[in-house]
This record gives structure tokens, sequence and C-alpha cells, in this order.
């Protein structure tokens, strides 16, 4: 092969590598069209009361599919979790294995034994005194932190 045919089979290659990084790139570099790609905690400025109200206005003409009209839909009730007591919640999810089970290779499988002894385990945690300690301990964190934040 002549040094001309080395040279110009040398270019083409480096001319197709460059085009095809060229085509690559943008998925390398995210999805910077959009934005930041960073999920942002998102304020809302409407209250708990008024989305509550508004789910509970929205429920009452609420399409009753799959009810017929000889069967009563039940009345809906509207509870809300503090913070913190959906945090203390989830540190006894994960403390008791029960994250780890379901989280795992074998899913939710709720047959195998180490299942059943995490979903015991988180059950007792959740009755247990220390779930009640915990909610407080997080509340306590919460409204120390809150001033801070409303300084800003």
């Amino acid at each position: 092969m002549s040094k001309q045919a080395s040279a110009t089979r040398l270019i083409g290659t480096a001319a197709l590598a460059a085009l095809l990084g060229t085509i690559a790139a943008p998925s390398f570099a995210g999805n910077y069209a959009e934005g930041d790609p960073r999920p942002a905690p998102l304020v809302s400025s409407t209250t708990r009361a008024a989305v509550t109200a508004d789910a509970v206005q929205w429920l009452k003409t609420a399409p009753t599919q799959g009810y017929t009209s000889g069967y009563e839909q039940q009345a809906v009730v509207v509870s809300a979790n503090s913070r913190a007591a959906v945090a203390a919640d989830t540190q006894l999810w994960i403390r008791s294995g029960l994250a780890a089970r379901q989280s795992g290779e074998a899913g939710a499988d709720t047959m195998r034994p180490g299942y059943r002894e995490a979903s015991a385990e988180y059950a007792r945690l959740r009755a247990s005194p220390a779930y009640s300690a915990l909610v407080d301990q997080l509340k306590n964190q919460q409204a120390a932190a809150q001033p801070q934040t409303q300084l800003r």
C-alpha cells in the first residue's frame, strides 16, 4: 500500500471518528437543553388545608367508575401525616430490613421467611414507643432548623 493511500485512509478514518464523536457527544453531555437535570425541591404556596379541601370537593363530583347505583361508594377520608411522621416511618422501614427485602433481587416476595421476619420487625417497631419518640425527635429537629431557613 502506498503512502498516499495510507494517508487517505487515515484521513478518512479520522473524519469518520470525528463525525461519530460529534453525533454521540450530546448523549454523554446530559440533557442540558431542558436545563439542569438535577431535581429541585418544589415549594408550594398552597396550604395543606386548601389542598385537602380541594381534594374533598373534587371527590364529591368524581366519577363513580366501577360502582353501580345499588352499591354505595364509601366516604372519603383525607388524612395527612406530618413530615416527621413520614420520615420516622421511613427510618423504621429501613431499620427493620423491609426496605432491603422489597428492593432486593427477589422483590417483595411475601412468602420468603426473610421478608416475613422483616415485616414482623417493622410492625413491632411501628407499634413500639420508639416510633412516637422518633417522630418527636424529628419534629424538634425540623422546628430547630426552620428559623434558619426562613431568614434566607
